[in-house]
């Protein structure tokens, strides 16, 4: 029988987190689910906690693989998911028990490409200020929404409403550009993959992607996906070089899947304004000024990637860009 919702969760060395999430999945209150476990080549006991939920519920699915990166267990989940609506969880985080039930009653009331919700930022400073995890979430979890009293936006002009940006205001933004928070009609990712060689900051490729489709999206701000901070994460962890090469990628591909789309002139302003730029300005803060580097950005500029600042710090960069490729023959 086909699951109304398929939740695809990547797990690689998450021992501590997982058997916490994968109990977040159990206890939804909407039970009509799949739930994905790609064990990306763990080498503590991640993949055996994914099997010992298997064993316990059917409706936990568990692939064994070679490590291959977040975006390519991702692209395994979604060969392997056949749910009419998919999601994305990171393996250390939480969902709020009633995280399917909104989101799937907004999806099926207005036939929704996608729906997204918000994630609990208090929760997140409050870990990040050194509070109990544990402790936090379970408070959190004890909120009750009632769904019918639930505040929702509907656009069919989805790039208005999402940024990367923190210093974009307007109450309905859907902020960054995370796979998860957001449960997606699977059509709407028919073509749509992840870039296995990008090993951070792949969700910005797949995001513009996403967007390029014009989606029929509803927007909610309950705060239903409780995003943990791990310091052991690939951003986190990553050295500058690592995050300057991949995002390079990142902003590479994405560039060049918006120059061969069909969208407006305004549709691109808006993206380069809330999502290229803001990209370009985290990999110039990892720019070490190696050769190899320089070359890098020559090759974005003469692409016609910092074509187009839209902001006054966006310009700021720009110049300094301008300036370190006239370095370079």
């Amino acid at each position: 029988m086909i699951p109304k919702i398929s939740v695809i969760i990547p797990i690689y060395n998450v021992e501590k987190f997982l058997p916490r999430c994968l109990d977040s999945v159990l206890n939804q209150t909407f039970k009509d689910w799949q739930a994905v476990l790609v064990d990306d080549g763990a080498t503590d006991k991640s993949g055996k906690i994914a099997d010992n939920y298997a064993k316990r519920d059917k409706r936990f699915i568990v692939i064994h693989k070679k490590n291959g990166g977040v975006g390519a267990a991702r692209n395994v989940g979604i060969k392997h998911a056949n749910g009419k609506y998919i999601m994305f969880m990171d393996s250390d985080d939480y969902l709020h028990h009633q995280f399917m039930e909104i989101l799937y009653s907004f999806a099926a009331k207005y036939g929704a490409d996608i729906v997204s919700c918000a994630h609990n930022k208090r929760l997140y400073n409050k870990i990040l200020a050194g509070a109990d995890a544990g402790i936090e979430i379970k408070n959190n979890d004890l909120i009750q929404y009632d769904i019918k009293n639930t505040k929702s936006k509907k656009t069919n002009n989805l790039i208005q409403f999402a940024t990367e940006r923190n210093h974009t205001f307007g109450y309905w933004k859907i902020r960054h550009c995370y796979p998860v928070v957001h449960l997606y009609k699977s059509d709407l990712l028919h073509g749509i993959s992840f870039d296995k060689k990008i090993k951070i900051s792949e969700d910005f490729p797949f995001w513009t992607s996403v967007l390029l489709k014009n989606p029929n999206a509803v927007i909610l701000k309950t705060p239903l996906y409780f995003y943990i901070p791990n310091t052991g994460s690939a951003l986190q962890s990553a050295d500058s070089k690592k995050v300057f090469d991949n995002i390079i990628l990142a902003v590479k591909k994405s560039f060049e899947c918006v120059q061969k789309s069909c969208v407006t002139q305004r549709w691109i302003k808006i993206w380069n304004r809330e999502f290229l730029w803001p990209f370009i300005i985290i990999f110039m803060k990892n720019f070490s000024g190696t050769v190899r580097e320089k070359k890098q950005l020559k090759s974005l500029y003469d692409m016609g990637v910092f074509d187009n600042p839209q902001t006054m710090r966006a310009r700021k960069y720009k110049r300094k860009i301008e300036k370190i490729r006239s370095q370079i023959s």
